[in-house]
């Protein structure tokens, strides 16, 4: 028979060893939830990331057709702002400022050449919250009467 000192030590024994079993399991459990939030975290700057890489190309392809479109006629090369695009990007808007760049040129003989205009388009691109996702600028050729034939 087991006397009571020893059942008394047995007992304190196996409370000792439960604590430490209870403590590794608590400390196991906040290092899970630790990295989970380390991960949650990584994903979701990788999502935000993917989402503005879109919306830039998005916004690029946007100022893209309306250069374009200026440069076919169909737009005209006016300053305008808030000016919405067309079904399926009705959310989508864009700015643009054009601004005529002088193109005098002498030849060899001191007689001024007759050139094309030459118009600087910048295009700003917003998107549905109403921030600019992209600015793009070109030069492009310009004709007097093209202006006045092309319609928006």
């Amino acid at each position: 028979m087991i006397s009571i000192h020893q059942q008394i030590n047995q007992f304190q024994a196996k409370h000792h060893l439960l604590g430490g079993v209870l403590l590794e399991v608590l400390m196991a459990l906040a290092l899970i939830l630790g990295a989970a939030s380390v991960i949650t975290g990584g994903l979701q700057s990788a999502v935000d990331s993917v989402e503005r890489m879109r919306n830039n190309l998005h916004g690029v392809n946007l100022a893209v057709s309306v250069i374009s479109q200026i440069q076919m006629g169909v737009i005209a090369a006016e300053s305008v702002e808030g000016t919405q695009f067309e079904e399926p990007f009705q959310d989508w808007s864009y700015d643009l400022e054009t601004e005529e760049v002088s193109t005098e040129v002498m030849d060899l003989e001191g007689n001024g050449l007759e050139l094309p205009q030459i118009r600087k388009v910048e295009v700003a691109v917003h998107d549905p919250e109403g921030k600019i996702v992209k600015r793009l600028i070109q030069y492009i050729l310009y004709k007097e009467n093209e202006d006045s034939s092309s319609t928006e």
